[in-house]
C-alpha cells in the first residue's frame, strides 16, 4: 500500500495517534542529525536572496547571498565551454539581469530549477575558466554566502614596465617605486558613513589622486595595488607590491570609524612589534585585520617564515625607516587635515608585515564623523589629502635616499647647489630672477607642482 503523506514541514493530523508520535521522534531526529552537519532543518529550503559580481584583473566573482548555508557543487563542461553550480535543496528569488558582465569572459548566466529540487547555475563563458568555490559564514555585514570565482586558465603573466625599468635603468638613477593600496574593495566595504559612504570607495579615489600627483614628480614611479571594485586580500597586496612591482615603499589608505561619532582626525600607522600605542590604534588593527573575512578569503594559517622574519635585523631597519616616513608624512597632513594624534601610531597591521619595504597605513579621517564624512567625499580635499602624503614622502627620499635613485644623485650633487631660505613675500619668479635660473629648473630640482611655496622650506637653486 502507498502512504501519500507529507511528514514535513508538519505531521498530518489524520494518521493514527502512534504514528504521529513515531513520526514526530523522527522528525526531531532528522532535525538533529541536521544540525549536527552544520545546514539544520533549513537546509531543505534555502535561498538565493542577491547576487553580486566583482571584476579583478585575474578573475571574475561571483558572491550569492543565501539564506541558510546549503551544499554545492561546481563542475566544467565544454563544447561550449560552461561552469555549472548546482545548490541543494535551493529556489531563485532574485533575478541575475542587473549583473553586468559584458567587459569579462562570461557571455550569459542563467539558472533553472531542477527536478530533484536543486537550483542549477549555469556561466556560458567565451573561453574555458578555471572555478574556485568556498562558503563564507555570516558576519556583522552579510549573511551566509557562497563565492564563485572564474579565473583566467590561460592568462599569461606579463612583464611589467616598472619591473623592466627597476632592473636595467637606462639613466645613471632609476626611480623609486612606489605602491599605492587602496584599502577593502569589492565585497568589502569597509567602514560606512552615516549617508551611506563607503570607505573602499574614499580610498581608492585618494589613492588614484595620489597616483596621479606621483607620476608628475621626477624620480618616482607609483603603482597601484588595487585600481578597481574588487577585493584582494592582505597578503596578496604585499605580494603583488614586492615581486610584480618590486617596490621601494608601500603605502596603504584607509579611512577609519569608531562608534562615537565625535572621534576625528587622521592618523599615520606603522607596524608594530611589542603591541598597540593605544586603544584606538589596537581597534582599528583588529578591524582591519578581519578584512580577509569580510572580503571574501579562505583563511590559511600565517606563514611561519613571516614570524620569523619579524625579529630579522632586517625587519628593525625596515620599522625603523618606517616611522620616519610616517614622521614625515603625518606633519604634512597636520596641515591639511586635524590629527586624531600628533603622533606616529603603532599597532599590529598584516598588510605592513614586509621586511623588504617601508610600510605606512594613512587613516585619513573618520568616516563615521559627518563632518570628516563630507571632506571625504570631496575631490578637492581628496587631492589635498594625496598631496600631503605626497610631500611627507619627497621629503623622507630627500633625508634617506636609496643608492641607485634620483634622490641619491641629487644628495650626491648637493653641492652643485645653491640653497635658498622662503621669506614672506617671495615667489618663485622672484627667486628665479634673483639667482638667475629659470623657474621650471626651480620646480624640477625641488619638485614643485603648483605655484604656492612656504615659508622657511630651503630650495635648492642649481648652479651653471
Amino acid at each position: 500500500m502507498k502512504l501519500n503523506y507529507v511528514i514535513f514541514p508538519g505531521v498530518n493530523a489524520s494518521l493514527p495517534k502512534w504514528v504521529v508520535a513515531r513520526l514526530g521522534l523522527l522528525k526531531v531526529g532528522v532535525l538533529i542529525v541536521g544540525l549536527a552537519l552544520g545546514f539544520g532543518s533549513s537546509a531543505w529550503s534555502a535561498s538565493v536572496e542577491g547576487v553580486r559580481l566583482w571584476k579583478a584583473p585575474d578573475h571574475t566573482r561571483f558572491v550569492f547571498d543565501l539564506s541558510v548555508a546549503t551544499p554545492h557543487h561546481v563542475f566544467m563542461l565544454d563544447n561550449p565551454d560552461r561552469v555549472v553550480v548546482d545548490l541543494e535543496k535551493t529556489t531563485m528569488e532574485t533575478l541575475l539581469g542587473h549583473l553586468d558582465y559584458s567587459d569579462t569572459l562570461v557571455s550569459s548566466i542563467r539558472s533553472a530549477k531542477q527536478k530533484n529540487g536543486n537550483l542549477r547555475v549555469v556561466f556560458d563563458l567565451k573561453q574555458a575558466l578555471k572555478p574556485k568555490s568556498f562558503s563564507l559564514s555570516p558576519n556583522d555585514q552579510y549573511g551566509h554566502r557562497l563565492v564563485i570565482d572564474l579565473y583566467n586558465a590561460g592568462r599569461k603573466v606579463v612583464k611589467t614596465e616598472t619591473n623592466i625599468a627597476k632592473a636595467k635603468p637606462n639613466n645613471k638613477f632609476r626611480n623609486v617605486i612606489v605602491a599605492i593600496d587602496a584599502g577593502h574593495g569589492g565585497e568589502d566595504p569597509g567602514a560606512i558613513g552615516k549617508k551611506g559612504t563607503k570607505e573602499k570607495d574614499i580610498v581608492l579615489a585618494i589613492a588614484r589622486q595620489l597616483e596621479r600627483l606621483m607620476k608628475k614628480e621626477k624620480g618616482i614611479t607609483p603603482v597601484l595595488i588595487r585600481d578597481g571594485d574588487y577585493y584582494l586580500k592582505l597578503d596578496k597586496r604585499r605580494q603583488l607590491a614586492r615581486d610584480k612591482y618590486n617596490a621601494d615603499m608601500f603605502i596603504s589608505i584607509h579611512a577609519d570609524a569608531f562608534k562615537d561619532p565625535r572621534a576625528h582626525g587622521a592618523s599615520v600607522f606603522t607596524l608594530s612589534r611589542s603591541g598597540a600605542t593605544s586603544g584606538m590604534a589596537r581597534y582599528l588593527a583588529e578591524k582591519a585585520n578581519q578584512s580577509d573575512i569580510v572580503g571574501g578569503v579562505v583563511t590559511e594559517e600565517e606563514n611561519e617564515l613571516m614570524r620569523r622574519v619579524l625579529v630579522d635585523l632586517a625587519m628593525e631597519g625596515v620599522l625603523e625607516h618606517s616611522f620616519y616616513l610616517g614622521k614625515h608624512v603625518l606633519q604634512e597632513l597636520g596641515g591639511v587635515s586635524a590629527l586624531h594624534k600628533k603622533r606616529v601610531e603603532q599597532a599590529g597591521f598584516r598588510v605592513l608585515k614586509s621586511p623588504e619595504m617601508v610600510s605606512l597605513l594613512v587613516e585619513t579621517g573618520f568616516i563615521s564623523n559627518p563632518k570628516e564624512e563630507r571632506l571625504l567625499r570631496s575631490k578637492a580635499y581628496q587631492k589635498k589629502l594625496a598631496r600631503a602624503v605626497l610631500s611627507g614622502t619627497r621629503e623622507y627620499f630627500n633625508r634617506y635616499p636609496l643608492p641607485g635613485t634620483y634622490y641619491a644623485w641629487k644628495k650626491q650633487n648637493s653641492g652643485q647647489f645653491a640653497r635658498h631660505t622662503i621669506r614672506k613675500g617671495d615667489t618663485l619668479s622672484t627667486i628665479a630672477n634673483y639667482y638667475h635660473v629659470p623657474v621650471k629648473h626651480l620646480r624640477e630640482v625641488n619638485q614643485i607642482e603648483t605655484d604656492v611655496i612656504r615659508v622657511g622650506k630651503v630650495l635648492l637653486i642649481p648652479q651653471g
